[in-house]
This record gives structure tokens, sequence and C-alpha cells, in this order.
């Protein structure tokens, strides 16, 4: 990276660091009503979690640019043995007319020695249509009845019947390309053989994740006809803040289209049943235990995203709730099998499944003084444009350029302007009182 980018990069943390530092000692209306503090306060901390999010970023970037750029999908040395590996396609109730197009989609997946890849459905239904699918295909077909942990319950029962020591899962909706094993395998076979040189030197990979990738258009693409404008709203951070992750070798599960070492999901005890997200507690156990996580940015499948809001909200709220709940069963402040890294990466994800809280109140921030002139930010607006204005539009300028051109960090949690629309109020508001009285 360009040593101008680096210096503006640290620039754009420093001054919005001096703001956020102003926004403290100097903005906050201590004496103000309570119920006017406590605002202030949280308008306050909103600020400070949305600057945190952007500096991991930044962060990250900087120590980290040149590794992700490189990142390369190394090629199966023959010499060394071909493992084994299982795929398995996780389904409970889809229609068997989708499911079958994953499945012959894994059929014409890449192997050097196709042998070794075995292909299996895992249906928690017990459904004998999709018994018959897997019959016609020639592929292993494992049921369980009462299944009472849903989609960690049906793996962790495929799983007690699998002994490959590499396994792949598949959401039913998720067809693999040709190239989805060999743009992950090869990662293991060469982590196996670095193991062996060096032991004491190099970590064991744990999972690789792959892209989560649509063939449809996602509710923004299709609601605003915006397919050719725009790419769907998940390949941020699939394509480029989980690459990021991966960079550190701390990419998260995100459900699907990943490669596991079978050896450490039975180490931490399988698939969690504790939480609505698994996918996502299962890879921080697997962090934890030592083992490293890649994610790569080429996608290799594709399924289908909701396209209805009642589906799109469901699916959200699923996920915030369970990383909440994942991110409390593992104690990420204070857990001590979970690095340094590895915390900053969790607590930013927490981190953002609350900004909605933040989103409500920067809105309403601005709307309490022009409604009802409560004053929550103690400032004058020329003060503010010196202190605010240089930071502000140079972290935005490095966000936009540390950003892929898949999609950048504007689109999925832009630093919100209340402040200034706070004190734009006060301004245009005292004057135009100002002018009435002297009307009158």
């Amino acid at each position: 990276m360009p040593k101008i980018k680096k210096v503006s990069y640290i620039l754009a943390i420093v001054l919005s660091v001096i703001y956020l530092l102003w926004r403290v000692f100097f903005a906050i209306p201590w004496h103000a009503h309570i119920f006017t503090l406590i605002f202030a306060l949280l308008l306050v901390g909103s600020e400070i979690f949305s600057s945190f999010t952007a500096y991991v970023l930044i962060i990250f970037r900087l120590i980290r640019a040149d590794k992700t750029q490189k990142l390369e999908i190394p090629e199966f040395d023959l010499q060394q043995p071909i493992p084994k590996i299982d795929v398995i396609i996780v389904t409970h109730n889809e229609e068997v007319s989708l499911l079958r197009k994953t499945v012959n989609a894994a059929t014409f997946m890449d192997y050097p020695d196709k042998s070794k890849v075995n292909i299996v459905i895992s249906d928690d239904g017990n459904r004998p249509e999709v018994r018959e699918l897997a019959k016609e295909y020639q592929v292993n077909y494992v049921t369980m009845e009462k299944n009472k942990h849903a989609k960690a319950g049906n793996i962790n029962n495929a799983l007690e019947q699998l002994d490959a020591p590499l396994f792949a899962i598949l959401d039913a909706d998720m067809m693999p390309f040709s190239n989805f094993l060999t743009s992950s395998v090869p990662f293991f076979t060469e982590n196996f053989a670095e193991l062996e040189e060096n032991p004491d030197h190099t970590k064991p990979i744990g999972f690789v994740q792959t892209p989560q990738s649509f063939y449809n258009a996602d509710i923004f693409q299709f609601n605003l006809f915006l397919q050719d404008a725009v790419v769907n709203e998940q390949d941020f951070f699939s394509r480029d803040v989980n690459v990021l992750n991966g960079s550190n070798g701390h990419a998260l599960f995100t459900g699907s289209n990943a490669v596991f070492l079978r050896e450490i999901v039975d180490k931490v005890g399988g698939f969690p049943t504790d939480t609505i997200t698994e996918d996502f507690e299962l890879g921080t156990k697997i962090n934890s235990e030592g083992y490293i996580s890649i994610a790569t940015r080429e996608p290799v499948s594709s399924g289908i995203t909701p396209v209805d809001i009642k589906s799109v909200i469901k699916q959200r709220t699923r996920w915030a709730r369970g990383v909440i709940q994942s991110c409390r069963n593992m104690h990420i402040f204070t857990n001590p099998k979970i690095t340094l890294l590895n915390r900053i990466i969790l607590i930013n994800t927490w981190l953002y499944w609350w900004s909605f809280s933040r989103r409500l109140i920067y809105i309403a921030a601005p709307l309490l003084y022009a409604l009802f002139k409560v004053q929550v930010v103690n400032a004058n607006f020329w003060i503010l444009m010196i202190v605010w204005a240089p930071g502000y539009f140079l972290l935005h300028f490095v966000l936009g350029d540390t950003s892929s051109n898949i999609r950048n960090e504007r689109w999925g949690e832009s630093r919100k302007l209340s402040l200034l629309h706070i004190c734009l109020f006060q301004l245009f508001w005292n004057q135009s009182g100002s002018k009435l009285r002297n009307l009158r």
C-alpha cells in the first residue's frame, strides 16, 4: 500500500478520535433535563460504536491489505494423499424440485479422485420422495425421527454416521459449482503438508468458508429494478469483510458452502444446539481452540435469497437474535480462549446487530430539536464544522478507498450526519425565529 494512503488512513482515525473526545468533554449538555442528558449520552455512545466499526475495517485493511489481495487458491498436490470428503446437503421441508437442482449439481463437482467424494442428503423429515431422489442420483440418504435441534441436530445426526476427515455443508438451495471442492479442499491438503514439515509454527485450518452467492435478485435489486446496477446486498460481508476476517485467521462460518476438518468439529462437541445461529457459534468455538478459518472471495456455489419483506425480516431477526445469543453463550468479552483479534471481530459483529438502535437514535436526535427544541448537543454550528467535518469527510474518503469494487462500507453502515442536522436545525430555526420576532 502506498505510504500516502497509509498516512491518510491514520490521519482519518486521529481526526475522528479528536472529534469524539471533543464530543465527550465539551458537547454534552450535562446540566440539562435528565431526559435530554440520557438521550445525549445515547447519541455519543452511538457515535463511538459507529466509529469503532469503521476503525476495525480501516485497521484490518492497513495490516492485511497485501495478504487479502494475494489470497490464491492452492493447487492440489497429487504427490500428497487426496482426502476423503463427505458432502452433506441439509434439508428439512424444502421442495424436492429445489433439492434436485442441488443434488444434481453436487454430482458434477470436480475432484482428483471422485471415489473419495461421498454425497449425502441429510433429511430430518424422513420423506419417501427425498429417499427416492437419493436413490435416483445414487447418493446416500440419512434421516432421523423427532429432531428437536433443527439444522444443528440434523447435521449432528448425519456426522454420527459418517467418518471422512473432511466434510462440506450445503443448504438445500445452494447449488455447488463444479469447482467447489477444488477451490476449498486444497487449502487443507497444503495445510496438512505444512503441519508435517513445521508443526510448531503452523496453525491447523478448521474450516474454509466460500462466499454466499445467489442467482436471483435480492429484495433491493428486485424491487428497485437494480439487478444490473448494484450487487447483492450480502456481497459486502461475504466477499469483502469476511475475506478480511479470514486474512486474520478468523473468518466467520455463515451456515453453508463451507468445508470443515472433522476432528475439530468433534473436539468442540459438534454443531451447537443451544443457539439459533449454530453456524456463527461453531466457527467461534473452532477458532477458540487455536484452529484458523479462511474465507475465499470468488463464488463457487449459488442459491436463492428471499425477496419479500416478511421473509427478509424473519431471516434478519433470526440472525440478530442468534448472534447475540451465541455471543452470550461464548462470553466474547471475557472468554480467555478467544484471541484479541478474534474478540475484536466478534465484538464488531455483535455491535452490527445492534445498529438498528443507533439508527433510531440518529433519526430521532434532529427531530427532537426541530419539534420540541430539545438540544442534545451543546455546540455551535461553526465550531462543529471545524472539529467534526475534517475527520468525518476524510474518514468517508478512506472507507470508500479501502472498499473493494464489490461494495463499499457506506452501503451497509454509513456514518450518520445527525450532529450536522441538529446544528443546522438550531442555526436556521434560531435565524427564522429572530426574523419573525423582528417582523412583529
